[in-house]
């Protein structure tokens, strides 16, 4: 068989059902040999940083290998902003990119690929043709163990060569289980006796801690200590139901779960980074609050965040030891007067609406939606300036179900990731928040949601402007005007690609779109212009600092 041939065989052995991508010179062979030899579903994109997104969301929210298919040169430059995302956020993904042939050199697509990948920081699995079907188990292996994606960088000339190495094995390879790290005993005992002298303790647990399966562990810490349960933003959800949960720490935290948290005297922080954001540049992790920061990565700890304890180990383990070693510590922050606090305080009435007409406050949008929409869901945010407000109202049930495409920072990158999402999990309703910008940024990949006819429902948060910078500027009293933009009409854009679009123009407009959303079965656009005088206090207090506040 040919190398693409034999590529194609891996794929399926690896277990792959869904491949994403744009077909150019550098897969012309490949994809339809997978889609009409394999039957496996190729999810074609309009656009190659949609396809990247779109795997990247398949795979963190199924657990699974992501697979991302592109030609060589502009395919593959096209798919590093995704890419740097998805290498961020260690996902596990493939990306399969073609190449010019080896044999005719001056090519207009030839660049040096390996060299553009190992600026994004991602490896490139070597590939031959007499070894394509080891590479790409290899590929595979690689992306498991992770952090992050792994490239296979295939020239069309050795595609087309014979490949002469075994046939591939059927059967999908589970991920190697790492070697669970032990903790230093000296270092515990530190941890352990500082954890005993806090007065209002915080258990704060990051993605490294859902990895480590550690919830239970962490919960059972968080009592014998009488700690108060909290996570980073990619954790949301996971102490969910439990009383003494003060749910995000960051900017996108409460009220209530900032002023607890800041006042908290040890934070026992389980597999989280603890950077400027979770750490609300500085506003909530500081002097005299001591850290005890425990990560499998020696140089995570305390890398943003200094920590007068530092334990290098597996989450569960150390939640499991400290323990044993502190029982019976004390009732902690678990106070009556903080019960009484927790039990009363109500997000959805803690701010005062600021809508007017024809412009909603997109807080109280998400605030009227969150008991309204299906609680089966998963919720896909863009990035810009509205982006904390679905990600503070809306819950979801599980952190897996959450899914924040900010990790390099870059606007555009939800409906792709949303897309990937809503192929791993069509049980859910899948939620994507979108602002204006954002939509624009990707909007041939609205197409793709209509042909695939994938369910979604797609809030738009519409503000007129790039609503962070819009906000950047009034904070630093300069002319706002390149910051504003005309939205076309998006209900008439939605219906231009074969999906259905809605303009909410009152909070009663909420109750019919929720009422849609009961079995969703094709996608739905929801045109929402929003107040764009409603400033995030996370967008105040994460630049205060940088414009001289």
């Amino acid at each position: 068989m040919k190398a693409w041939e034999a590529v194609a065989a891996a794929l399926v052995a690896e277990g792959v059902t869904e491949v994403f991508g744009v077909m150019g010179d550098g897969n012309l062979k490949l994809i339809p040999h997978l889609t009409s030899v394999h039957d496996v579903r190729m999810v074609a994109a309009r656009h190659e940083s949609a396809a990247l997104a779109m795997a990247d969301g398949y795979a963190r929210t199924s657990g699974r290998v992501g697979v991302c298919s592109v030609t060589q040169g502009p395919g593959l430059t096209n798919t590093l902003t995704a890419l740097i995302s998805a290498r961020k956020a260690g996902t596990p993904l493939v990306l399969l990119t073609g190449d010019t042939p080896h044999g005719v050199p001056g090519l207009p697509q030839d660049c040096d690929q390996e060299a553009l990948l190992a600026a994004a920081g991602v490896p490139v699995q070597p590939f031959s043709s007499a070894t394509a079907t080891a590479d790409v188990a290899a590929a595979f292996a690689r992306a498991r163990r992770g952090p992050g994606p792994v490239a296979l960088s295939m020239p069309t000339d050795v595609q087309d060569e014979e490949s002469s190495g075994p046939s591939p094995v059927a059967g999908v390879q589970e991920a190697t289980s790492a070697p669970v790290v032990e903790p230093d005993e000296a270092a515990l005992a530190e941890a352990a006796a500082l954890l005993r002298t806090a007065e209002r303790p915080v258990v704060l647990a990051g993605r490294g801690a859902i990895r480590a399966d550690a919830r239970e562990a962490a919960i059972a810490l968080a009592d014998e200590v009488g700690a108060l349960l909290a996570t980073t933003l990619p954790g949301k959800s996971w102490f969910d139901g439990h009383p003494w949960s003060v749910g995000i720490c960051g900017g996108f935290a409460t009220p209530l779960g900032a002023e607890l948290i800041a006042d908290a005297d040890v934070v026992v922080v389980l597999g989280a980074g603890v950077n400027s954001f979770t750490n609300r540049a500085g506003a909530l992790l500081h002097a005299p609050t001591e850290l005890i920061h425990v990560d499998v990565d020696p140089a995570a700890v305390g890398r943003y965040t200094p920590a007068a304890v530092q334990v290098v180990g597996d989450a569960r383990l150390v939640a499991t030891r400290l323990r044993e070693m502190v029982a019976g510590a004390g009732p902690g922050y678990r106070t009556e007067a903080v019960a009484e606090r927790l039990r009363s305080f109500d997000l959805g009435a803690a701010h005062e609406d600021a809508g007017a007409e024809g412009a909603l406050d997109p807080r109280t949008v998400c605030a009227e939606l969150e008991p309204l929409l299906p609680a089966n869901r998963q919720l896909i945010t863009d990035g810009g300036h509205f982006c904390g407000f679905p990600a503070s109202y809306l819950s979801v049930p599980e952190p897996s179900a959450f899914l924040f495409s900010l990790d390099f920072g870059s606007v555009g990158l939800g409906l792709g990731s949303a897309i990937g999402a809503a192929v791993a999990h069509p049980e859910r309703l899948t939620v994507l928040a979108i602002g204006d910008g954002g939509l624009m940024m990707g909007l041939g990949d609205l197409e793709t949601l209509a042909r695939e006819q994938v369910p979604m429902l797609v809030l738009v948060f519409d503000d007129g402007a790039y609503g962070a910078e819009l906000h950047f500027l009034r904070m630093l009293g300069l002319p706002e005007e390149q910051s504003l933009f005309t939205t076309p009409d998006l209900v008439a854009v939605a219906e231009s690609v074969g999906a259905r679009g809605v303009r909410i123009d009152t909070l009663d407009d909420l109750k019919a779109l929720a009422a849609e959303c009961v079995d969703l079965r094709e996608p739905l656009v929801a045109h929402i212009p929003v107040n764009r005088d409603v400033r995030a206090g996370w967008l105040e207090e994460a630049f205060a600092r940088k414009v001289g506040e």
